[in-house]
C-alpha cells in the first residue's frame, strides 16, 4: 500500500500525541466506548449527542481525534465530502467544560464494512483499539492547504 499506481505515496494520519495528552473527551453513557459495541450500535447513536471535553491551555482542538471515539472536525468532514468519500457519520457537539465553547464534530463509523479502501483516497487502518487512516498524497495536500491542526502525517512504507 506504500505507493499508488502512479507511484505517489500514501500517508498514515493520526492525532498528534503531545496534543492528544491535553484533550480529554469524556465517555458518554449514550455512546459505547468499546470499538466493537460502538460500531454495532452506531445507528442507535443520537444525532447531535453532546460530549464534554477538558482541554489544557496548550492543546488545540485537533481536526482528527481518536483517543476515545473516532472524531473529525467540520473542516475534515467537508473535505471527505469534496472527495466523494462515503463514510457513515453522526454529528455531535463537543463542549469544553471550562470555557463552555461548543464545536461541531462528527463521529465516524469504523466497522468491518470498510475492510479495504473506502475509496482511492482513504482507507481505515484499524489495529486492535487504535483507529487510523491511510490517505492519498492528494488528500494529504488538501488537508494541509486547509490548515488542519493536531494531525501527524507519516509516510507509509512500501509493502
Amino acid at each position: 500500500m506504500g505507493l499508488n499506481s502512479q507511484g505517489l505515496p500514501y500517508f498514515y494520519i493520526r492525532e498528534e500525541k503531545n496534543n492528544a495528552r491535553g484533550i480529554k473527551v469524556h465517555i458518554s453513557p449514550d455512546i459505547p466506548r468499546d470499538k466493537k459495541f460502538y460500531n454495532e450500535n452506531f445507528y442507535n447513536i443520537r444525532e447531535g449527542s453532546i460530549l464534554k471535553v477538558d482541554k489544557s491551555d496548550t492543546a488545540v482542538f485537533s481536526d482528527l481525534m481518536t483517543g476515545v471515539y473516532p472524531l473529525v472536525s467540520e473542516k475534515f468532514m467537508k473535505l471527505l465530502r469534496l472527495y466523494n468519500i462515503e463514510i457513515f457519520s453522526k454529528r455531535v457537539a463537543l463542549i469544553e467544560t471550562e470555557s463552555r465553547k461548543v464545536l461541531t464534530y462528527y463521529l465516524l463509523y469504523t466497522g468491518n464494512h470498510y475492510k479495504k479502501s473506502i475509496n482511492k483516497d482513504l482507507r481505515l487502518a484499524n489495529k486492535d483499539d487504535d483507529i487510523g487512516f491511510i490517505i492519498s498524497l492528494d488528500f494529504a495536500e488538501s488537508l494541509i492547504r486547509r490548515n488542519v491542526k493536531g494531525i501527524e502525517f507519516i509516510e507509509v512504507e512500501e509493502e
